[in-house]
């Protein structure tokens, strides 16, 4: 029997937590993978107001504010997917990257220019319309972003996406030695490059992409 993977891609400031429990229901896996490591999805489980600042935090704290433009709680989507599988008793895998391993390599791997560049960045993103962040994220969906991050930020996008992918699907194929079938929610800037690494392991693979049911 072929192994199957089935791709969720999700945006985080998006209010789909029901949607994602509709799909991982209708798909009825004997397994969810989400991308989170286990530091993440504790601290979405118990959040806290007092954080350690830097980039990290940055990062979280302007994901927090777009959500909140659109009336939602950054990670609802994963908080969904982890709620489903512990509700119908399903084996949960957190498949990403310690967060806090990648922040910090791509502080050391960046120059000068490029962390003043995404400082800036995550300052203006303070500030997009709702109609802003939804164009943008319309382009990420058609690759636009990930384009343009492969062509002036290609040491960005080698950590945050490429080595990210690569390290998920190899849980991926871990799970997969123990499960025919496996469904895992991520971020839908990392579908289409998980996808093409998993066909080159032989693997069936379904993607659903956030366009695909985004209201």
């Amino acid at each position: 029997m072929a192994k199957e993977v089935v791709l969720i891609g999700v945006g985080h400031i998006f209010d789909i937590g029901e949607r994602i429990k509709e799909l991982l229901s209708a798909e009825a896996p004997p397994a969810v993978a989400v991308e989170l490591d286990e530091k993440r999805l504790y601290a979405l489980m118990n959040p806290v107001r007092k954080r350690k600042l830097g980039i990290y935090s940055l990062l979280s704290f302007s994901q927090t504010i777009m959500a909140r433009k659109f009336g939602v709680i950054a990670g609802n989507e994963m908080l969904a997917a982890v709620e489903f599988a512990r509700d119908k008793g399903i084996p949960l895998y957190c498949i990403d990257m310690d967060s806090y391993y990648i922040v910090n390599k791509l502080w050391r791997s960046i120059g000068f220019k490029d962390k003043v560049k995404i400082l800036l960045s995550i300052i203006a993103s303070l500030f997009l319309s709702k109609k802003r962040i939804k164009k943008e994220i319309d382009e990420l969906q058609d690759n636009g972003i990930i384009e343009e991050m492969e062509k002036y930020f290609s040491d960005l996008k080698k950590i945050l996406v490429d080595e990210r992918n690569e390290y998920m699907v190899k849980n991926i194929l871990r799970i997969l030695e123990e499960y025919d079938r496996v469904v895992a929610v991520v971020g839908e800037g990392h579908v289409d490059g998980m996808e093409n690494l998993l066909k080159k392991a032989n693997m069936e693979v379904k993607t659903i992409h956030l366009k695909d049911y985004l209201d």
